[in-house]
């Protein structure tokens, strides 16, 4: 059982170890990013959005393939998932490993956000972005349904087909790869990322499925949970929160609901990092507007609508409080 200790691999490190395979080494990867091998090989280590951004920009420039992410995801093992891959592995069936994934999704870094449903008979998931990419959304799109393909044909050793692919983007001029890995029908230019699956795949038996140790990996993943909840700072929690719903700002009492705490605790807890509530508020408003504004060609009303302002000159004037700047010095013609 020794085997189950394995710690997952970051996404970051997994980057580096399939581009040295491709012969790039670690500081071309990192190259703009300030970060270190040292560094990234961390426990605690959580790259920032400026840093993923330009890791990804690295691996498209370095290989000159523009769907780089559809290759990456296929390489993609369930070994790199740590114990929660072994937990997987020994589900009993597709549906059970489906229902650890999103019970234990914080042991599993996406940079795109899934989230899915079924209904009518139709599994769906929307991926929604973690933070503003711009135009590496279709990359994060590309890694997640190909490594969701290989992860789930590498547990029941049977196809795992894409239903439908509806897509935010333009239509890659590399459609042979696409056509290739996924072999569906895909809309591009979409108001959503939306991926169709076989949702019959669902009661797919696992080859190695095995109760006793999925009790034991459970277990782990349950004290890994717990590990990193104790580890994070209270204001990275609310961070996290805010950016993953965005429009949603809630007041503190909501907050504190949300984090299953009274709000003189909240309040308490936060005085001991030094910050208030509406402190992080601010601030994590500010660096969104900034990243929507350098990486979106969402409209100042649009921003100011996904933060929260039921006006634009709130926002406007929201903006010039936190950075002294208007809208336009971030974004010709804001």
């Amino acid at each position: 059982m020794s085997k189950l200790d394995l710690k997952a691999t970051n996404k970051v490190t997994f980057y580096l170890n399939r581009m040295a395979a491709r012969g790039f080494d670690s500081v071309q990867v990192l190259e703009g990013t300030g970060l270190t091998v040292d560094q990234v090989d961390s426990d605690l280590f959580r790259p920032n959005p400026d840093q993923y951004r330009r890791i990804v920009l690295n691996i498209k420039q370095l290989t000159q393939d523009a769907t780089i992410g559809i290759a990456l995801g296929a390489e993609f093992k369930i070994s790199n998932l740590g114990v929660l891959g072994y937990a997987a592995l020994s589900s009993s069936n597709l549906a059970q490993s489906r229902e650890l994934f999103s019970k234990y999704e914080a042991l599993n870094e996406h940079i795109v956000i899934p989230a899915s449903s079924i209904h009518d008979g139709k599994w769906t998931t929307e991926l929604k972005e973690s933070f503003p990419l711009g135009d590496l959304v279709s990359f994060a799109v590309e890694e997640f349904v190909s490594r969701t393909i290989e992860l789930a044909s590498s547990l029941t050793n049977r196809p795992f087909p894409v239903l439908e692919m509806r897509l935010t983007y333009a239509p890659p001029e590399q459609m042979q790869a696409y056509q290739s890995r996924f072999d569906c029908p895909m809309f591009f230019n979409q108001p959503r990322n939306l991926i169709v699956w076989d949702v019959a795949r669902l009661d797919d038996p696992i080859s190695l499925a095995n109760e006793e140790v999925f009790k034991l990996c459970e277990q782990q993943c349950q004290a890994l949970i717990s590990k990193l909840a104790d580890g994070d700072q209270l204001s990275s929690k609310i961070r996290n929160l805010l950016v993953e719903n965005p429009g949603e700002f809630p007041t503190l009492e909501q907050m504190a609901q949300r984090l299953k705490m009274s709000s003189r605790t909240l309040r308490r807890r936060l005085v001991k990092e030094e910050l208030t509530y509406q402190q992080i508020l601010d601030q994590t408003r500010k660096d969104l507007a900034i990243q929507y504004l350098e990486y979106t060609s969402l409209t100042p009303k649009e921003i100011g609508y996904l933060l929260g302002y039921s006006s634009v000159s709130n926002f406007r004037r929201a903006f010039k409080g936190w950075t002294g700047k208007k809208l336009t010095d971030f974004r010709q013609n804001g």
